[in-house]
């Protein structure tokens, strides 16, 4: 019988998929924004993992005391690494560390109540559509992955999210930029993952 713990990791150990259940959850729930994406990832040494990530967010928000609404929904795009501290590779649970330079184009809808001139007595709206955003963030991550059968596994993470940049309309700012959630210089999020090895 072969031991496993005496062998080397293969060189290149395959590629596996996954979709993230929290975005599925905000959705059910009628959250003011969800977001559903789904990753690529390679497996090199069980050390090195490149992965791709994208998906969909999508809001509509109205704020309770302002009547403000913001609307928007537009896919995002993340690529990066991830780094297997667990030196028991064989036995296929990991905890790890990675980066992400993440992107996403989008344009949004804002709108207040009217408000009332006080020279011409009139009302006026304040309602702007497809106005165009672009932002660029980077994500540190951390994260524990389990082997539940063969192939089959499950993995949650936190993401701590710095924007690099946001170029937003000169109107107003973006309540929220799909896949980093919302408008701020950073932020925290997460995922659960279902992954299966292909």
């Amino acid at each position: 019988m072969v031991n496993l713990s005496e062998q080397e990791a293969p060189v290149f150990g395959g590629v596996s998929l996954s979709a993230d259940l929290v975005g599925v959850v905000m959705k059910a729930l009628k959250s003011d924004y969800a977001q559903m994406e789904v990753a690529a990832r390679l497996n090199f040494k069980e050390k090195y993992f490149p992965v791709f990530e994208m998906g969909y967010g999508s809001c509509d928000y109205e704020g309770a005391e302002s009547g403000n609404t913001f609307k928007t929904q537009a896919p995002y795009f993340r690529i990066g690494m991830d780094y297997n501290f667990t030196k028991k590779w064989w036995k296929g649970n990991r905890l790890y560390a990675g980066v992400r330079y993440a992107f996403s184009s989008y344009q949004y809808d804002i709108s207040s109540p009217r408000f009332s001139d006080p020279v011409w007595e009139t009302e006026c709206p304040f309602v702007y559509k497809d106005l165009k955003g672009t932002s660029h963030w980077g994500e540190v991550v951390f994260g524990i992955e389990t082997r539940i059968w063969k192939f089959f596994h499950l993995g949650w993470n936190v993401r701590y999210k710095f924007l690099f940049s946001e170029k937003g309309s000169s109107i107003g700012n973006p309540w929220y930029i799909p896949g980093f959630g919302k408008f701020g210089t950073s932020g925290l999020g997460g995922t659960f993952n279902i992954i299966f090895d292909i």
